[in-house]
């Protein structure tokens, strides 16, 4: 089976009405399956390290927690920035996700590239280097494992992202209330307005900062939350 790209991938998530058929579309994704094959390799050499700790405990539930304020940052600053900043005209942050804003619903933009895939499992990895082993080596603890721990955490946390945001673009009725909410802040998201309900997999970046409406009602209908302009 050809694994579809990014620009010819004529797979629509509003033409997903069951689990299996979500399922099935995401794992013929290179993104997913990137992922999903990083994710395995790291818990794997994760088990094979040596017992957990209460150190990977507090590791892992360090990593869920910021998960909420980090996607809520990256969707800001770098899937949001202007069309004249530096990070839109050197980096092109924004330039895949205004496509899918545009088009929701286009499952070729509505996943990550494979390239950007495989790029955030490396900037994850830094980005655990830079926040964990220090305190650590400071509170004279083991670095190594902690560190797989908080790698092979936020590999699954990313891939959780992308099974979110393909769930929620799909016409399957989620049954869970947790999904039910992502689903619904999501879409008033891209179809009431942009500027809120900035995470995905979790609301806790919108309510620490301010963009968590109580109602909907309490929001404008924006213009610009198709094109982002």
């Amino acid at each position: 089976m050809t694994t579809p790209t990014r620009q010819d991938d004529d797979a629509r998530a509003t033409d997903l009405t069951t689990m299996r058929e979500v399922a099935t579309c995401f794992v013929q994704h290179r993104s997913p399956q990137i992922l999903l094959l990083g994710a395995a390799a790291i818990v794997a050499i994760r088990l094979v390290y040596g017992a957990f700790t209460v150190t990977d405990a507090v590791v892992v539930v360090l990593t869920i927690v910021l998960t909420g304020p980090v996607e809520w940052f990256l969707h800001l600053f770098l899937l949001h920035a202007p069309d004249d900043s530096y990070r839109m005209r050197r980096l092109g942050t924004g330039t895949g996700h205004r496509e899918h804003h545009l088009d929701p619903s286009h499952v070729g933009w509505l996943l990550l590239a494979g390239r950007d895939a495989f790029t955030f499992q490396l900037m994850i990895a830094a980005f655990t280097a830079a926040w964990l082993a220090l305190p650590l080596q400071l509170l004279g603890q083991p670095v190594l494992a902690p560190y797989l721990t908080g790698v092979a955490t936020s590999w699954l946390v990313l891939l959780h992202y992308e099974w979110v945001h393909l769930l929620v673009h799909t016409r399957y009725r989620v049954r869970n209330r947790y999904y039910r909410r992502l689903t619904t802040n999501h879409r008033l998201h891209h179809f009431r307005n942009e500027h809120h309900w900035l995470g995905v997999t979790s609301n806790l970046g919108d309510r620490l900062l301010g963009t968590y409406p109580a109602s909907k009602s309490d929001v404008p209908l924006s213009d610009t939350a198709r094109s982002l302009s």
